[in-house]
């Protein structure tokens, strides 16, 4: 029989070397010898590293059922701590599975758990992800209310990465509620945050956002001041994405970040410019092999170039 001490030795080498199935096998086997030596901790913590390796594999509803195992475990032992952390990895996977009552019910119990223990930073997860199940659930007030709270906790314990996914979050929320306004507040207070933090993939989302926001109120905008201002707002937003998009070698962003720039140039009155974008959109849809994409704006362009030739007579 192997040691159990050798068996969480070739646990970890398989978890460095990524092999799941070797490093299952292996925390089976540590929880059974956990189980019958009577330690009930040791058995939890491997029910638990388990549940979250199935889960990684994709075998959603068998790590639902090691974290339920686990949970049992933590409540027999009064570790509330982990109780709270199972509670709300369980809520999780129900959301996933599209139990959303469960979801709810679990992730409430962490909540309250969290809020007990004094774990700020738990409460906040927990906060945010009761919000997502709102949102799945197109109740967006809750989720908004939620997301709200969340970000609060996130902004108090000055966690600047958490802070910007939850404003994230919240933006889509508001836009649910058709709150463009507050929509746009949450991407660019996050965009800044990303870019303060380096993050250029969690910046070009927001920036991508930020500019469609801009391009559909400058769409509806009932005065010229308005236009001019977000269109103006869309065309840096587009800008800036753009950038990151030409950076990242994302031929389809690039091309559908020109096509909205040209379309918001065409708005304003601009044509040369919107010629200009709409030709390069035009080549980067050829590229990837959108040629019905490229041939439509073929004759956009077509278009915008007749409405500048003067009147024949």
């Amino acid at each position: 029989m192997i040691d159990y001490t050798e068996i969480l030795r070739q646990v970890r080498v398989a978890l460095q070397a990524d092999d799941y199935p070797a490093a299952i096998h292996g925390l089976e086997q540590a929880a059974q010898l956990a189980a019958e030596s009577g330690d009930r901790a040791a058995e939890g913590r491997h029910l638990g590293n388990l549940a979250l390796l199935y889960y990684r594999t994709g075998a959603v509803e068998r790590a639902l059922a090691y974290f339920e195992q686990a949970l049992a475990n933590a409540r027999a032992e009064d570790d509330r701590v982990t109780e709270d952390g199972l509670l709300g990895n369980i809520g999780n996977i129900m959301r996933e599975l599209g139990r959303y009552d469960d979801a709810i019910a679990y992730l409430n119990q962490a909540l309250l758990i969290a809020q007990e223990i004094g774990d700020a930073r738990g409460r906040g997860i927990w906060l945010g992800n009761l919000a997502l199940v709102y949102d799945d659930l197109r109740m967006p007030e809750q989720a908004a209310t939620l997301h709200e709270q969340s970000v609060h906790v996130a902004r108090q314990l000055h966690d600047q990465r958490g802070l910007a996914l939850r404003l994230v979050n919240l933006g889509h929320s508001y836009l649910a509620l058709g709150n463009d306004l507050r929509a746009l507040g949450a991407f660019e207070d996050a965009a800044l945050i990303y870019r303060e933090l380096g993050d250029r993939a969690g910046l070009f989302g927001c920036l991508s956002l930020v500019g469609s926001l801009h391009n559909g109120l400058a769409q509806r905008a009932t005065t010229r001041a308005a236009l001019m201002t977000h269109g103006q707002a869309a065309i840096n937003g587009h800008r800036q994405a753009l950038e990151l998009a030409l950076e990242f070698g994302d031929d389809g962003e690039s091309a559908a970040l020109l096509l909205a720039l040209g379309e918001i140039s065409t708005l304003l009155g601009d044509v040369t410019n919107a010629v200009a974008y709409l030709e390069s959109s035009a080549r980067y849809y050829a590229v990837i092999g959108a040629d019905d994409q490229a041939s439509i704006l073929g004759e956009m362009i077509a278009g915008l170039r007749a409405s500048q030739e003067p009147d024949a007579g």
